[in-house]
């Protein structure tokens, strides 16, 4: 790809909050580019079939195919924008937001999809959409598309309004799928239009935030489901938390994790096998949590490691529960930093913002950059909400259990970092969007690498 359509990376020297001078790799990295034309990709996948290609996951519904060599063939893998709800030409966070490759996929062919449907019929009455859990197949012996006829429907869940709609699906080293689920966004009303902002919700809106605690329901959690066994639908795991033990029946036996408002990127790590959860903040607080075992992961009682004052947000409690109404100690992020919100006038917590909104958390095991390996990269959607400036990070991880991890800028660029993604030998692509949302061709997929 020729240099004029690089974009210009911006290396930065600052820490987030830290003082001292950052490491030595942070000056000799770069972003290669990999793909470009593309509308707001948000996932990259490398199937396990000799073939060399990768899937790059575009938000709008496409699922499109890049070639060993680096160029895009003209037949996507997949596309669902016949089976989507439609999606607006503007800031928008529903769509095709997940995606997975069955672990025996280059045998049996088999996909999953975590997406946004029109309303199903029989649903709530000005509801928003129906989320929809499917897998999809490709034609016995050709593994080159998919098979639009093969939906088979895991789950459908009807979503109140547009927001808080979480999106992360991916298989656990367990051969499980699992499903991050927003805790449907009613905190800025019911149905199409946006009535609250964040820190503008009343009383009467606050209920629906708790739906992440309610272990009845499905909302703000993370489901774990074995899609081999169970069939039409799907079985659930005899050690998922609420099936056995002392537990067992106190919550829907689907749900692994709860406590989430959105859940919108999940990353297992290749070598411990934990998962690297985003929690995308409300308020002021934007975290990644490390999700090694079922627990409650916090919200609304907790944003990140902070307490929460849902009508009086800008100036939080400094001390609350840590507790749920089980007894179980809330679970903290290993990492998490003040967003741009954290530098209004009203804030009176004495901090500046940081960024917009967490879009990725993965551990580095490739082998190419030597200094980065076993590190938590982070990536934040955009250093200001008007002007794209995506921003990577790079974790310590801290031996002491309970502290967080040393967080450090590494680098920044003129576009919106819209999610983070690995190969097959964990190398760590970047993928962006100039955009709002899943609109236009500004989308591109970076590589990235040491400077030669």
């Amino acid at each position: 790809m020729q240099s004029n359509y690089r974009i210009r990376i911006r290396l930065l020297s600052m820490l987030v909050l830290l003082s001292s001078p950052p490491p030595a790799y942070s000056q000799s990295l770069a972003l290669e580019p990999i793909a470009e034309g593309l509308t707001a990709p948000l996932h990259l996948e490398q199937p396990a079939d000799g073939s060399g290609r990768k899937f790059i996951v575009q938000q709008d519904g496409v699922v499109k195919v890049l070639d060993r060599d680096n160029k895009i063939a003209a037949e996507p893998f997949l596309d669902l924008q016949a089976r989507m709800r439609k999606l607006e030409q503007d800031f928008e966070e529903r769509g095709l937001l997940g995606f997975a490759l069955h672990p025996d996929f280059a045998k049996n062919g088999r996909v999953y999809v975590s997406y946004a449907a029109p309303l199903r019929q029989g649903a709530p009455q000005n509801w928003n959409y129906t989320r929809r859990v499917s897998e999809f197949s490709t034609a016995p012996g050709d593994l080159s598309k998919v098979v639009p006829e093969s939906e088979r429907v895991l789950l459908e869940l009807d979503w109140p309004s547009r927001k808080h709609n979480g999106g992360a699906l991916a298989f656990g080293p367990d051969g499980f799928l699992y499903v991050g689920l927003g805790d449907g966004g009613v905190s800025h009303g019911v149905g199409e239009k946006i009535r609250w902002e964040a820190f503008d919700v009343p009383a009467v809106a606050l209920n629906w935030d708790h739906l992440a605690q309610d272990t009845q329901s499905l909302f703000g959690k993370i489901l774990r489901i074995d899609v081999d066994h169970g069939f039409p639908g799907y079985a659930v795991p005899r050690d998922n938390p609420f099936v056995t033990g002392p537990q067992a029946g106190i919550g829907k036996p689907e749900v692994w994790a709860s406590g989430f408002r959105n859940p919108f990127r999940l990353a297992f790590d290749s070598k411990d096998g934990s998962a690297y959860v985003t929690a995308v903040a409300e308020t002021l607080w934007e975290s990644a949590y490390r999700v090694a075992n079922p627990g409650n992961f916090g919200w609304p009682l907790l944003e990140g490691t902070h307490c929460v004052d849902r009508l009086n947000p800008r100036q939080p409690p400094k001390e609350c529960a840590k507790t749920d109404v089980l007894g179980q100690p809330l679970q903290l992020p290993v990492v998490e930093y003040p967003n741009m919100q954290a530098s209004h006038p009203d804030t009176k917590l004495g901090i500046e913002g940081v960024g917009t909104a967490i879009t990725g958390a993965r551990m580095y095991r490739g082998k190419e950059i030597e200094d980065l390996r076993g590190k938590l990269l982070v990536s934040d959607w955009s250093a200001s909400f008007k002007q794209p400036s995506g921003q990577l990070f790079v974790a310590e991880p801290n031996a002491q259990p309970g502290r967080l991890w040393d967080l450090k800028r590494l680098l920044q660029i003129d576009a919106r970092i819209i999610s983070l993604a690995e190969d097959a030998d964990g190398e760590i692509y970047v993928l962006t969007n100039e955009t709002f949302g899943p609109y236009g061709t500004t989308g591109k997929v970076w590589r990235l690498v040491e400077k030669r």
